[in-house]
């Protein structure tokens, strides 16, 4: 399926079909894909075929940029469409460093990242370092992405790396996109793609494993649960209908004040169409009712 995907995908995109292209999400959805095996299975695995044609000199790159800004807006698409978590007191800033334009990477990384919770300042393309230093001196973001597609920015990278060393706060960095080989950022993080990416901040910023106590999980499995129900256009009474419980039942848990027993998440998360993860929050840092 996934194949199949992917090569409408690109066909589409060759074309310049942006309907053609929307059909091809909807099958995506269809099959149960999530943001994140949209983004790396289908968007990327496209754009890598886009980029062989372009490299091969098949198409121009006029037809490469109409093929990302296509898939540009998909991923607003997607992002629209697709449930978040509640928001985990974590930000992130990121942006590609000076001299890089390919700004796509950034921009699923960003919208994976505010899915899961994060507050996000996407920057987008060629950032200074001197800016980037600054902004990051505004802003104190938790964690730092930056963005290369061509090993010719290596020097930008460690620009942008020495800029950042001597902030105030000192901020998880990570390293991503094509044009970044680990073996020439010794001691940096280096991630290979989406999904490793975030598991890397998570690991590094232990997200996942910062509770403060039972009372805060339970309000944010109320507020995962509210903002899913919400997303999907149900008032409490019909989640309550669909899961077999009282709508009172549900007025408690998306208040954190109803304990919940395995098998009530698993009916909560079946009534939802998710799985139970997207009902537990990865961490209490910033949780509020």
């Amino acid at each position: 399926m996934t194949n199949h995907l992917v090569d409408k995908l690109t066909d589409a995109l060759l074309a310049g079909d942006a309907p053609e292209s929307e059909l091809v999400l909807q099958e995506a959805y269809l099959n149960k894909f999530s943001a994140m095996d949209i983004y790396e299975s289908v968007f990327v695995e496209a754009m890598n075929k886009i980029g062989s044609l372009w490299h091969d000199g098949v198409i121009t790159i006029a037809h490469e940029h109409r093929a990302s800004e296509i898939v540009m807006g998909l991923t607003d698409k997607v992002s629209d469409n697709t449930p978040h978590l509640s928001i985990n007191g974590f930000s992130a800033l990121v942006a590609c460093v000076e001299e890089e334009n390919h700004v796509l990477g950034a921009k699923l990384f960003s919208s994976i990242l505010e899915i899961n919770g994060w507050v996000v300042h996407y920057l987008g393309s060629s950032m200074p370092a001197g800016d980037l230093k600054r902004f990051s001196e505004e802003t104190s973001p938790d964690a730092i992405i930056l963005t290369a597609t061509s090993a010719d920015r290596a020097a930008r990278v460690h620009e942008a790396i020495a800029a950042l060393s001597d902030l105030d706060k000192d901020p998880v960095i990570l390293l991503g996109g094509s044009g970044i080989c680990e073996d020439d950022y010794s001691g940096q993080l280096v991630a290979q793609d989406l999904s490793s990416g975030l598991s890397l901040l998570e690991k590094n910023l232990n997200i996942g494993t910062d509770f403060d106590g039972l009372d805060q999980v339970l309000i944010g499995i109320g507020n995962n649960i509210q903002n899913l129900r919400k997303a999907r256009g149900m008032n409490q009474g019909q989640l309550a209908d669909i899961a077999g419980v009282d709508r009172a039942y549900i007025s408690l848990v998306e208040n954190g004040k109803q304990n919940l027993t395995l098998g009530a998440l698993v009916k909560l998360s079946e009534s939802l169409s998710v799985p139970v993860s997207a009902l537990v929050p990865t961490s209490t840092r910033g949780i509020t009712k």
